[in-house]
């Protein structure tokens, strides 16, 4: 999918004083694609809110609450996205999000979140974590280390993609791709295996010119020819973070097939800490 073609940008809110750099991230995006902004709140109505509104046939004093809270969002975003909109659904977060994007695609999901945990185990929203669980569209969460970037527009100067270099992530290195185009983005392409000997090296060469030519066969070779591969051994969340904050990188995109192995890092503790501990947006990418 192309990033040009992005027809909305879905801010998922639970109204958290960390959603403020996420709903300006968001809006500047949805400004930068010329997209809607859809303001997105998911709730379940209490018991006597619920009684209210099925006995009395009107809404509950909840539902008013929560749509004057969305309607406040809506009004500082339009500062700086003036196609915002709200969406206010009844039902689990990622049950939400899907109506939303089964209506609204191609769009990209803007979360904000906030750590917490101890030393030995770090976690971040539910919001969060139950949608990162569930959507292969992209999702860009705003950790709670990323500053407040400026109103005046959204500069992703340095792009780093770390990818498993499989071919069935070459899906989503497209997007990443296409992002570094529209912002004039220098891109770093990162793989990162546990172990790394002299024996390694001519099966990872193969794997990159698989990778290569599934690019090729989508029309995005040429691109990734011009951008800096790097391949590092360790842990992936550390050697992501270390090469961020070593290159300057505005943006961390993290791609992958559905079930490979970093997909499933994406989904656990290591790609959280990627997350909760990145001073830039990261962007989750992975292919059915």
């Amino acid at each position: 999918m192309s990033s040009d073609a992005l027809r909305s940008i879905i801010l998922a809110t639970d109204f958290s004083p960390r959603m403020r750099a996420a709903g300006r991230y968001a809006g500047l995006l949805a400004r930068h694609y010329d997209a809607e902004l859809i303001v997105a709140h998911a709730f379940h109505l209490q018991q006597a809110a619920m009684e209210a509104e099925e006995l009395g046939h009107v809404r509950s004093r909840q539902r008013e609450q929560l749509e004057h809270r969305l309607s406040g969002s809506v009004e500082e975003l339009a500062l700086v996205a003036p196609k915002s909109v709200s969406f206010l659904g009844e039902g689990d977060p990622s049950d939400v999000i899907d109506r939303l994007l089964r209506q609204h695609r191609p769009a990209m999901i803007v979360l904000g979140t906030h750590g917490a945990g101890t030393i030995q185990r770090h976690i971040i929203s539910s919001l969060a974590e139950g949608i990162l669980r569930s959507v292969t569209d992209p999702v860009l969460t705003v950790g709670p280390h990323v500053a407040m970037p400026p109103e005046e527009r959204l500069a992703f100067g340095h792009i780093l993609y770390a990818t498993d270099f499989s071919q069935a992530a070459a899906q989503a290195a497209c997007h990443a791709c296409e992002m570094a185009r529209s912002f004039g983005s220098k891109l770093d392409v990162l793989h990162v295996v546990p172990e790394l000997t002299a024996e390694d090296h001519d099966g990872l060469v193969a794997k990159e010119r698989q990778f290569l030519a599934a690019l090729g066969e989508l029309g995005r070779e040429h691109a990734f020819r011009s951008a800096q591969m790097f391949v590092e051994s360790g842990s992936a969340a550390q050697r992501i973070l270390e090469h961020a904050r070593a290159h300057d990188v505005d943006l961390i995109v993290l791609g992958a097939h559905h079930h490979s192995r970093l997909a499933r890092h994406l989904r656990t503790g290591p790609a959280f800490q990627i997350i909760l501990r990145s001073t830039c947006p990261v962007l989750t990418l992975c292919a059915d």
